[in-house]
């Protein structure tokens, strides 16, 4: 056999392994001096005031961190009193997402006393939001409390999901069986194979490995940083817990009082923020390493023939 063909071979091997493995590396790399200064234990980020570039929302002390664009390193702008009071409501986390597709963000909060989720609605703009309580849009089938919300498309079919930690530190999902515009949950039930074991899990979720699906990040509050990979499709999902997901994250010390995934270097990618329990704040940025994926096949093959 030639020398070339022998190794067109190998990395075809390489590559069939790498099909079907269950695991992937993400390296990431401390920031720490770029991160805003929350204090939280509530946190969220998306792109708040509509200008291309994640802010960070603090639910505990209703602060918003605005950040100053893409043009350089990351700066902040704090904004006091930037959320809304929900009524009776004494809420455990925020997620921000546009839940009824007309370009700004609306709020679901997690309640500690009436164990339900909570809508608020902008009624304003993506630059200038104005809130209006929508009041209670799903229940806790938990038995307990919501610990945690999160609004993502965690089946890729287009709209908003939530999921959220309840009573047991158990993560469920409740699907969109409505529409972008307007919204529906429906209890879909538990995520198997992915659980905090304990109350007060967090959780952040996102793509952090680049091959189109939605990874989580989770911590019990005061516990250390955790890491499940979806090895599934976008459409669906099943989780593994992952530590190589994590390579070059260190749990701060006290704790994970507060977890975010946001681009906060507007390159693309998921980094991630933490709050330690001393009220320190953690930035590390994502500087993915993958193996070699099918969309690069043909290059392979043109090196080779």
């Amino acid at each position: 056999m030639r020398p070339t063909a022998l190794v067109a071979l190998l990395v075809l091997a390489a590559f069939l392994c790498w099909e079907g493995s269950s695991g992937s590396e993400v390296l990431w790399t401390p920031a720490h001096d770029l991160a805003p200064g929350f204090a939280g234990a509530n946190i969220a980020a998306e792109d708040l005031d509509g200008d291309g570039d994640d802010d960070v929302a603090d639910f505990s002390f209703r602060r918003a961190y605005w950040s100053s664009g893409c043009s350089g390193p990351p700066s902040w702008g704090v904004q006091e009193s930037a959320f809304p009071d929900v009524g009776s409501c004494t809420e455990n986390s925020g997620t921000l997402g546009d839940c009824d597709a007309d370009g700004d963000l609306d709020l679901v909060y997690g309640c500690y006393e009436c164990c339900s989720l909570r809508m608020v609605w902008n009624v304003g703009t993506a630059h200038g939001p104005s809130w209006q309580y929508g009041g209670t849009i799903a229940g806790d089938p938990y038995g307990g409390y919501i610990a945690y919300v999160q609004l993502c498309d965690i089946d890729a079919d287009g709209d908003l999901d939530l999921v959220a930690t309840g009573s047991g530190g158990v993560i469920g999902v409740d699907e969109n069986t409505g529409t972008p515009e307007a919204p529906y949950w429906t209890w879909l039930g538990l995520i198997p194979g992915i659980g905090f074991g304990s109350a007060n899990g967090q959780l952040a979720i996102g793509d952090l490995d680049g091959d189109g699906d939605q990874d989580i990040v989770g911590a019990t509050r005061g516990g250390r940083v955790r890491c499940w990979e979806n090895v599934g499709t976008p459409q669906t999902w099943s989780y593994v817990e992952d530590a190589a997901m994590l390579t070059g994250v260190v749990t701060p010390a006290g704790g994970v009082f507060g977890l975010a995934l946001l681009d906060a270097d507007c390159d693309g990618d998921c980094d991630l923020l933490m709050g330690g329990g001393y009220y320190d704040v953690y930035l590390y940025l994502n500087e993915r390493i993958t193996p070699v994926g099918p969309g690069s096949w043909g290059t392979i093959k043109a090196l080779y023939r």
